[in-house]
């Protein structure tokens, strides 16, 4: 927070800010991004028709970024083929993707609440845009990795700023069924995916099916940025984009008068005073001290140079004696107890406040997606390689049931949203779904049957969806319901970040797991006519087990075998792990979901005042010990 003698009232319309400290609950005093969008949501509730056109603008953009979701991860084995190192790339690239894109998202989320989302999706678009051009034109494996990284910052970045402005302009009622909406274009593009990826296939032209989104997605964003910005601009204009549009703001400005003994003036607003003489180096280090970013970076570097051997120890000299890799996990470890140390003690504006540390229900749902995030890594991150080599089918049916769960999990968000607004409640939902993912998870226990065996893997995939839906929009709108508006991007990020990072952790450990397992298992199942070069191969190279044998070729069969025995080394401990986020679900918060933008501060999307008929009506004493018990059960 600033400190008293920059704060400044002044009467409204006041001058567009330059700088907002950051909010907290009781005194919120928003960043320029979150009131912009408070004025954009009054603007576009004037006329419904341009809070329509922003909905269907965000739903393109969504539409795109499911295309690219549901066609590029599979040429994957295509690339990391070309380059001949299939076993170490995939789960490298998995672990560098993940982390990476997890720590870029507190910083876009910040830079959406210091400037503003439309120009927030220009950033993210660029990267995206540059990191599809350098994997469709790369000439070496780094080169392809590097181009995955950028992708992944942008790809991150529209999915998050599509999810922020959801949280913006949707009430907490219908805060689940809308988020869930923007993965509904899976449902559509999962049946021409399959062609997609046939056809591009058939004619080895991988590289292409990964540039044709440097132009899709441009126009596809489009009508969204452009919307955005003219109602930010049609806002401005009117007047109501500064910060006097803060109801927020208003109301801290009226504590701050009333705690000095004096009447506040009419529209007053706290405000950080401009300095207009502040020079462009200052401002840069003004916004990276409020984004975190020295933080973020002891982060991110953190946990890349920690889980990056797991996957690299295979392939360095000495395996895990080798001394880079010894050095990689020592200063790895070093500087997250640097970033926790800074965080603590130096951080202007920590990228996890303690306000956030200390609410249960943000640290809940943390658990419960990071973990659920760990266990579905491990469970399927080789799973995919498995169906290619274990079925006779053609690339077309392979992405069909590659896109089984995803199709699952959209086909479920929507209705669970459904559920949430007919019940205004989500935890009981949440604790129903992560049991049910638990039931699809044991059944690929079952030996060779389950695995080998197509109604078992499909049933799987739509147990696992299905409840892996319930609990990912629980945890969603509950995190999002525990803070002020100010707070929901930041909320937003992190619940992402460390959903990420529980991802690479089971990455890690799942690479660890199989370059242990595979060779010895191929060694073991393979014919005895087999070489240790054809198991190198074999491991490296994975499309060579499908192009150059038959389905009933000896050497095909050992192999489907070896998959087939080492994924259960990944499979085992999946199912273990995921009974933690069953557990911690029991503890999470059971939230109101009225027609509040959260359920911490009674106001609106615009942030006005709700009336008392749009509250928590349980906040009433129970009338009969029914209602009593039922309370009790929904942790109110």
């Amino acid at each position: 927070m600033a400190d008293k003698d920059e704060i400044t009232s002044v009467a409204a319309p006041a001058p567009t800010a330059t700088h907002v400290p950051e909010s907290k609950v009781g005194d919120v005093i928003q960043s320029q991004g979150v009131t912009r969008m408070e004025a954009v949501y009054r603007e576009a509730k004037s006329n419904r028709t341009t809070l329509w056109l922003v909905g269907i603008s965000v739903l393109v953009c969504a539409w795109a970024y499911s295309l690219d979701s549901s066609t590029t991860y599979n040429y994957s084995i295509d690339a990391s083929s070309y380059f001949k190192q299939h076993g170490s790339v995939l789960s490298t690239l998995s672990i560098a993707t993940s982390i990476i894109s997890a720590v870029s998202k507190p910083f876009i989320a910040k830079i959406s609440d210091i400037t503003s989302r439309p120009y927030t999706y220009l950033l993210t678009l660029f990267f995206y845009v540059i990191g599809y051009i350098i994997v469709a034109s790369c000439k070496s494996i780094s080169a392809y990795v590097i181009g995955e990284v950028f992708v992944s910052i942008g790809s991150s970045g529209l999915d998050l700023t599509n999810d922020i402005i959801v949280a913006d302009l949707t009430p907490l009622e219908w805060r689940g069924f809308a988020s869930s909406m923007l993965s509904t274009p899976f449902i559509i593009n999962t049946w021409f995916a399959g062609k997609i990826v046939d056809a591009i296939d058939s004619k080895d032209q991988w590289r292409w099916g990964y540039g044709m989104f440097a132009i899709i997605m441009p126009a596809a964003l489009g009508p969204a940025i452009a919307t955005l910005i003219w109602l930010d601009r049609k806002a401005k204009k009117a007047g109501i984009v500064n910060l006097a549009s803060s109801n927020a703001a208003r109301r801290a400005a009226r504590e701050l008068a009333e705690k000095e003994g004096m009447e506040a003036p009419r529209g007053a607003v706290v405000a950080a005073a401009a300095d207009s003489s502040e020079t462009w180096l200052r401002t840069l280090n003004r916004n990276l001290e409020e984004i975190d970013a020295f933080g973020l970076v002891l982060l991110g570097f953190g946990w890349s140079l920690l889980l990056l051997p797991f996957s690299l120890k295979t392939y360095a000299d000495h395996g895990w004696r080798n001394q880079s890799l010894i050095a990689m996990m020592i200063v790895g470890g070093l500087l997250l107890i640097a970033y926790v140390v800074y965080e603590i003690k130096w951080a202007r504006v920590p990228s996890a406040p303690r306000r956030l540390v200390f609410n249960k229900t943000f640290i809940m749902a943390i658990i419960i997606d990071s973990i659920y995030m760990l266990a579905g890594r491990m469970r399927g991150l080789y799973w995919d390689s498995y169906v290619y080599v274990s079925k006779p089918w053609s690339y077309q049916d392979w992405v069909y049931y590659n896109n089984t769960l995803t199709l699952a999990l959209c086909i479920a968000g929507p209705l669970v949203g459904l559920l949430q607004r007919w019940t205004h409640r989500y935890k009981a939902i949440q604790i129903a779904g992560l049991a049910i993912k638990l039931i699809g998870m044991g059944i690929m226990l079952d030996g060779n049957k389950a695995t080998s065996n197509t109604a078992a893997m499909v049933m799987s995939m739509i147990l696992i969806g299905f409840g892996g839906s319930m609990s990912v929009v629980g945890s969603r709108v509950a995190s999002q319901a525990s803070v002020p508006h100010q707070d929901v991007a930041l909320v937003i990020s992190l619940l992402s970040l460390w959903s990420k990072i529980g991802s690479a952790i089971g990455a890690a450990i799942v690479a660890v797991i199989w370059a242990d397992q595979m060779p010895k298992q191929l060694r073991e199942h393979l014919p005895s006519t087999a070489t240790d070069a054809d198991v190198k191969k074999l491991f490296g190279v994975l499309t060579s087990i499908r192009k150059n044998y038959a389905f009933d070729d000896p050497m095909r069969v050992g192999a489907i075998v070896a998959f087939r025995r080492a994924l259960y080394y990944c499979l085992a401990p999946a199912v273990g792990i995921a009974f933690i986020p069953l557990i911690a679900a029991f503890f999470q918060t059971n939230y109101f979901l009225g027609k509040s933008q959260n359920a911490v501060t009674n106001v609106g999307n615009d942030g006005l005042p709700l009336e008392e008929k749009d509250q928590d009506p349980e906040l009433a004493p129970p009338k009969n010990k029914r209602e009593a018990f039922l309370r009790f059960w929904a942790g109110r």
